[in-house]
């Protein structure tokens, strides 16, 4: 089960993380309505694709993966909170929450 989660996490997130370090043109429009800059969202793709790094080893060494879960939860309740600022609702929100979900689920599955 725990490896299911990984590789959920490191599918969201590596996606995700590559969009934004490239600067895609959704990603830079998203950032725009988000109020940040190209650049702080490229230093959150950064983020995201250590963070699927750490969960990768996380399958070997438990507390690096605790640790990157960790990190990226963070990470999300930024987005999620980012998301309800800038007047996207819930709806808006949906994906950082289902991205904190799948995290969720790898770290309870880490012990």
């Amino acid at each position: 089960m725990n490896f299911t989660f990984a590789l959920m996490a490191m599918g969201a997130f590596g996606v995700s993380g590559t969009a934004k370090v490239t600067g895609a043109p959704d990603t830079r429009v998203a950032a725009g309505h988000l109020g940040m800059s190209p650049g702080e969202f490229r230093f959150i793709g950064v983020i995201e694709l250590l963070g699927v790094l750490g969960v990768t080893a996380g399958l070997f060494v438990t507390g690096v993966g605790v640790a990157a879960a960790l990190t990226l939860l963070l990470l999300m309740a930024g987005a999620v909170g980012m998301h309800l600022l800038s007047g996207d609702g819930l709806r808006g929100a949906i994906l950082p929450m289902l991205a904190a979900t799948v995290l969720t689920g790898y770290l309870v599955t880490l012990a």
